[in-house]
């Protein structure tokens, strides 16, 4: 359980310390290596996957396309959300093609892509079909968990109605709702579900963010703090 705990908690409490732009993403149930990209374009996940020089160059050039796709995608203002969405998952196929992943770095992929669902996701992560069935939940699991998620998101739209879109207290009160509720998870699952989960997260890895020429989506400059300690 201890164990467990370290690794969901720490996992949970990466993405409070993220910029605005990446709050969002969270609250939206995304993840990825930029905006609207697949984690294969994102150099750290690059450098973490011992991606060879043959590998990076292809993924250079869909970085490339995916770059030009995105300016069009947002000229004339941010574009509703299916929009953004099948663009995302235009780049991932098209960066899992040219990656052409070995078993091993796609054992290792699959990791940090779950490690970022339960940073943006929180406990709402444990409600994918996937986890679900690998760790083998109950109905009566299922329905908890679900109920966690949903008091969590309750709690902190409540607690933070009043406070403006960039207060660092949003983030603070995030927090700390969140640590509770991985907590509340960790313990409606067995002994062997903890170890199951434990493995299917893998080593603790922190993506580095990078959004293209130093600008948020839609053209505005970042916000003045380090985006990199996430």
């Amino acid at each position: 359980m201890r164990n467990f705990c370290k690794t969901a908690l720490s996992l949970a409490l990466v993405v409070l310390l993220a910029s605005p732009a990446l709050a969002q993403r969270q609250r939206q149930r995304q993840g990825g290596g930029g905006f609207g990209q697949s984690l294969l374009l994102n150099k750290s996940v690059q450098d973490e996957l011992k991606l060879g020089k043959e590998q990076k160059d292809k993924l250079q050039e869909v970085s490339k396309k995916a770059e030009e796709k995105r300016r069009e995608l947002f000229q004339g203002g941010r574009p509703d959300r299916e929009k953004l969405q099948a663009f995302q998952k235009e780049i991932t196929e098209e960066a899992t093609k040219a990656a052409s992943l070995n078993d091993d770095q796609k054992k290792r992929l699959k990791e940090i892509e779950l490690q970022e669902r339960v940073r943006f996701g929180g406990p709402a992560a444990f409600s994918s079909e996937d986890i679900q069935k690998q760790l083998k939940l109950t109905d009566e699991q299922r329905d908890a968990i679900k109920t966690i998620a949903k008091e969590t998101d309750d709690k902190v739209q409540e607690e933070t109605k009043d406070l403006e879109r960039r207060d660092p207290k949003r983030r603070e009160i995030r927090q700390k709702l969140n640590k509770e509720a991985i907590g509340k998870v960790a313990g409606k699952l067995t002994k062997e579900q903890r170890e199951t989960w434990t493995k299917m997260l893998g080593e603790p890895f922190e993506v580095k963010r990078e959004f293209p020429g130093g600008r948020r989506p839609g053209g505005a400059r970042p916000p003045r703090t380090n985006r990199q300690q996430l």
